[in-house]
């Protein structure tokens, strides 16, 4: 199959999950091609990227001296105004149609023509990948996640790209219902996970005693703040316990100051970023993974964070809540603990049965492992994107 990825900013840290689809979708011998908004300005890759060999395109940002490009055949076939009846200022539907006809002109300098066209997350840019699939005639699709169903305000817009997908792909059953609630009841849903490669995560007997590790963005969703409180307590009972925090984001000076406030400056280091073989030693010797996961103010939250997943894949039993899709990876008690959000004396003790109780440990880390090599296989998943494609073309 020839298929064209429709994407935001690529590659990202912080979204390896469309890595490992692009990267299983090549070794399984299909045409990808990547068309994407924005080149980000990060240092660090994945060994995926890097594994990549895939065409990749980056569009130029519009602007206002790129009008007279909308007199163009590619940007105002009729098959794609049908699918422009949506509710956006004239800038942005000018924004899309230019990225549409930029995509379609990069499309054909490939040596194949697509059979269809997919994108992550329901923004309002990703209108240029249904406007292109339109354009060629053929099916899109579009994966959703969690700030684009859930962060208010929710785009009038997005009622109208889900409705207008061939069908839609969503990483968990919280997704799905949520989606026919608010969305749309006519589009066919499919449950495809953010799956990652196990083969990747091996992990070794190197576990440091009292280790506790997180990996997230420094943003509201991901609970820091909790966790930072969680560890105090902890650290009242176990002196020596170490908290590693992997990451970067807009609230690091809160979350180094509440780490001052809670008196654990030797308890916490900040790692920042770290490349792949890094993290993976960190997950390696961490005796347990913190993500304790609220929904914020804006209503954001996450779906199924793959970061769980790497721990699980690497026997770190997890700690996080019932937030979203996560219990649905967790099983509470027999692969890892949830506690309810934004509940740190609870995020303590599950911490303090984790790093107490060897045998209990034990169970976890075992049962984390195999769930996650069962149900969150990037092989398995992409078959089932693959089907999802198939689908899509009846």
């Amino acid at each position: 199959m020839n298929v064209v990825y429709y994407l935001g900013s690529f590659p990202k840290l912080s979204k390896s999950f469309v890595l490992n689809e692009l990267y299983e979708l090549e070794r399984r011998s299909h045409n990808v091609a990547v068309c994407a908004t924005k080149k980000p300005d990060e240092a660090i890759t994945h060994e995926e990227f890097d594994e990549l060999n895939i065409p990749i395109y980056y569009l130029e940002r519009p602007s206002y001296s790129d009008v007279l490009e909308l007199i163009s055949a590619k940007a105002l076939h009729p098959r794609i105004l049908g699918n422009a009846l949506y509710r956006a200022s004239p800038q942005q539907h000018a924004a899309n149609l230019l990225r549409a006809k930029r995509c379609i002109e990069f499309v054909e300098t490939l040596d194949w023509e697509p059979d269809h066209f997919h994108s992550h997350f329901a923004t309002l840019p990703k209108f240029g990948g249904r406007y292109a699939a339109s354009y060629y005639g053929v099916p899109f699709t579009v994966t959703t996640h969690a700030f684009d169903l859930y962060e208010e305000p929710v785009g009038t817009y997005t009622g109208n790209l889900l409705r207008s997908a061939d069908r839609i792909v969503t990483i968990s059953e919280y997704n799905k219902k949520y989606i026919r609630e608010q969305f749309t009841s006519r589009t066919p849903i499919d449950i495809v996970r953010a799956g990652i490669r196990p083969e990747k995560f091996i992990p070794s007997e190197s576990t440091v005693p009292n280790r506790v590790l997180s990996i997230a963005r420094f943003v509201e969703k991901k609970g820091l703040e909790y966790a930072i409180e969680a560890v105090g307590i902890v650290a009242k009972q176990l002196p020596d316990i170490e908290y590693h925090i992997i990451g970067s984001g807009k609230l690091e000076p809160e979350l180094k100051g509440k780490v001052t406030e809670s008196g654990i400056e030797n308890n916490v280091t900040f790692l920042d970023n770290v490349a792949d073989q890094r993290l993976i030693t960190e997950l390696d010797e961490a005796r347990c993974f913190l993500l304790p996961c609220v929904i914020a103010a804006s209503g954001d939250r996450d779906g199924i964070p793959v970061a769980l997943m790497e721990a699980m894949a690497m026997e770190t039993p997890p700690v996080s809540t019932t937030v979203s899709g996560i219990p649905e990876l967790i099983d509470h008690g027999e692969n890892g603990l949830l506690t309810e959000p934004q509940n740190a004396s609870a995020t303590a003790d599950a911490l303090l049965e984790l790093l107490q109780s060897e045998a209990r440990w034990r169970n976890y880390a075992k049962r984390a492992r195999e769930s996650l090599i069962s149900n969150y296989n990037i092989e398995n998943e992409t078959r089932k994107l693959e089907v999802t494609f198939q689908k899509a073309a009846e």
